[in-house]
């Protein structure tokens, strides 16, 4: 993967983990995977904080769906 690439995934994963904290959570699907593409290819910190925070906001999704 080139760093273009990378930067997309980058910029892409970010804006859907924002939107999946606050908007819309299936939005972290988009965030786990952009996450697990940049693994690797950047700093582990940026795919940890990108797959943790939409997998965190899908997971609180689903809890608040089996609750309701």
């Amino acid at each position: 993967m080139n760093d273009t690439t990378t930067r997309r995934y980058l910029a892409i994963g970010g804006l859907s983990a924002v939107l999946s904290l606050f908007v819309l959570p299936i939005a972290g699907v988009v965030s786990v995977y952009s996450g697990y593409k940049v693994h690797g290819h950047t700093k582990n910190i940026y795919s940890y904080l990108l797959a943790g925070a939409g997998s965190l906001s899908v997971l609180f999704w689903v809890a608040y769906l089996i609750r309701v």
